[in-house]
């Protein structure tokens, strides 16, 4: 009986996060520092579009500087999926249409 009590308390809990989240507004990552990055990412799970993932890169030219690049998973996607049309564009445009075989 207390599993099944358990199991309810838990359902609700977790549909009570999810109204929660339905009102988070899109933070701006950038105008952000790290502390308050991780706060906002505390509230968030991390399939949620507006959990932000920061992505540490090699400055170009530097050995021992870093860039931190900080994006909500919604514009993670949009990066990504931009780039890849981007590629597939001048991959399409840079092959020649009338291929002649013998």
């Amino acid at each position: 009986m207390s599993l099944l009590a358990s199991m309810i308390l838990l359902i609700a809990s977790d549909a009570a996060a999810q109204t929660d989240l339905a009102s988070v507004t899109e933070p701006n990552p950038k105008a952000m520092s790290q502390k308050e990055i991780r706060e906002f990412n505390a509230k968030l799970s991390r399939e949620h579009p507006f959990y932000i993932r920061c992505v540490k890169s090699d400055e170009t030219g530097s050995i021992a500087r870093k860039t931190f690049s900080c994006r909500t998973n919604q514009q993670w996607k949009l990066a990504h999926d931009t780039g890849n049309q981007n590629a597939r564009g001048t991959v399409e445009s840079m092959t020649s249409k009338a291929t002649v075989t013998n």
